[in-house]
């Protein structure tokens, strides 16, 4: 998991641009992945290593954009990670509420390349530390990414967002005065 970790930061280091959401086309245009939208993609995406060893995804157009952006950022862990050899490719099926089969060889650790890339660390800390995010909804909206994504890469790192300070409670009645 080191070397996974290790090598998402150099990834990062070398093609991201320090904004979020992190610009996930940038890194694909910038690692030389051919990315294509495509309308007849019989599942999320497509994923293929030509025999001149050029990487080609073919994502569907139909995918939801926070979709898009996961199934890119896997695609590219698998890319990354050498999960395919020249001449292999490999579909990627995303369910609506980002669920993916894990019994699929290198899923799991692609899910967590993924998240690296969508989430760098220094920036998760950054939004929870300094800015102060206070809800999900405020990160989700920071990083393009679902909340269950948020919650993984939170717990990965140990970190918990703080909890909201509850409200004083204000009385009706006039206060007391010492007479």
């Amino acid at each position: 998991m080191q070397h996974m970790a290790l090598l998402a930061e150099g990834i990062l280091k070398l093609h991201w641009d320090q904004t979020v959401p992190v610009n996930i086309a940038h890194i694909v245009k910038s690692m030389g992945v051919r990315l294509s939208l495509e309308d007849s993609v019989p599942c999320s995406a497509r994923l293929s290593i030509t025999a001149g060893n050029q990487a080609q995804l073919q994502l569907s157009r139909q995918l939801p954009h926070l979709h898009q952006r996961y199934v890119v950022a896997h695609a590219l862990a698998h890319v990354a990670l050498h999960h395919l050899r020249p001449g292999m490719q490999r579909e990627l099926h995303l369910s609506e509420d980002f669920r993916l089969d894990f019994g699929v060889p290198h899923n799991l650790e692609a899910n967590d390349f993924a998240l690296r890339l969508l989430m760098p660390e220094p920036a998760l800390r950054y939004a929870v530390e300094q800015m102060q995010a206070r809800s999900m909804a405020e990160l989700e909206h920071v990083f393009a990414v679902p909340a269950l994504f948020i919650k993984q890469r939170l717990s990965e790192l140990g970190m918990e967002l703080p909890r909201a300070q509850p409200r004083a409670r204000r009385s009706t009645r006039p206060p007391v005065q010492d007479v």
